[in-house]
């Protein structure tokens, strides 16, 4: 049996329209596929909870029919069954993730190529813990968690009018290039103290500090050109403070991955990171935005295996 769990809006519909010509496929019923629909955030998450509760025994996979953060809920709602083989079919804005696990078929395509020959690689994703909360908060992302500016830019993009109009122009995939050239104005280094692998570094202000598990996010940049998704370490960027016309032309370099030969850009890898700040820190992780005072994140010591082409 195999789940599907579908966003309907995702991709300004072009989830809700797939899924219908994935029900009519003839592999669907043949491979016994289930699916359901979500309806609010966090009810992926439920969905994936509750499925790997009841199914585990006989659930060959969950297929994510949607974009990143309905994956990001899911991997989350499987967090005590990662044995469960996930297939992701990207139907959002950014796609980050299918491009950092190197997709190459989408769509129906991509359904059949999962039915009929899928490769099952073991990803090593990582876990975050925000303020402190070890037992209860831990949580795992997909792609990447930023502070700083990478938390504006996303605070930004996700702001109801913001969406509504970029739904309206047909520009979704342009969501965080052009949240991100509204938010340069407003820069300004956050302060923080930073440990990678229980060593303090040596710097105390930047004007952004990513944690990535793959090269891309904000829909196609290249943020940090040499992660690997099946690393057991995550590419950790570090942006010191420039002037917001260094900036700009920065983030158009980013899409080449050329940033990384600025003198203002460090990157280092790690499996562990803390960073920590005496006033609240923006931050974003896989797209949703927030702030917090303290962050420990690491790289699973568990794998998760996704199908892939």
């Amino acid at each position: 049996m195999y789940i599907m769990i579908v966003n309907p809006v995702a991709g300004n519909g072009r989830a809700m329209s797939l899924f219908r010509r994935i029900q009519n496929e003839p592999l669907y019923k043949k491979e016994n596929c289930r699916s359901f629909l979500t309806e609010e955030p966090g009810h992926a998450e439920r969905l994936a909870l509750q499925v790997t509760q009841i199914h585990h025994e006989t659930l060959k996979g969950i297929i994510v029919l949607g974009g990143d953060g309905t994956l990001h809920e899911v991997v989350n709602g499987i967090r005590n069954y990662f044995e469960t083989p996930v297939c992701f079919i990207p139907a959002g804005s950014g796609n980050d993730f299918a491009r950092g696990i190197s997709l190459k078929k989408r769509g129906l395509k991509l359904f059949r190529s999962y039915m009929r020959s899928p490769k099952k690689p073991k990803v090593f994703l990582a876990r975050y813990s925000l303020n402190n909360r070890q037992k209860h908060g831990r949580r795992t992302f997909i792609n990447s968690i930023g502070f700083g500016l990478d938390g504006v830019v996303v605070a930004t993009a996700n702001q109801k009018k913001y969406r509504s109009w970029t739904r309206r122009l047909h520009i979704t995939k342009l969501t965080y290039p052009i949240a991100l050239l509204r938010s340069i104005s407003k820069a300004k280094p956050v302060h923080f103290e930073l440990f990678l692998d229980g060593k303090q570094m040596n710097i105390h202000q930047a004007m952004m500090v990513t944690i990535t598990n793959h090269p891309y996010y904000g829909g196609g940049m290249k943020i940090a050109p040499k992660a690997k998704i099946n690393s057991k370490e995550m590419s950790v960027l570090v942006i010191k403070p420039i002037s917001k016309k260094k900036l700009l032309a920065m983030f158009i370099s980013v899409f080449l991955g050329l940033h990384t030969k600025m003198k203002e850009v460090e990157e280092w890898n790690a499996s562990s990171v803390h960073i920590s700040s005496e006033q609240p820190l923006p931050f974003q992780v896989d797209g949703q935005s927030g702030s917090c005072f303290d962050c420990s994140i690491k790289k699973a010591e568990t794998s998760t295996t996704f199908f892939s082409d």
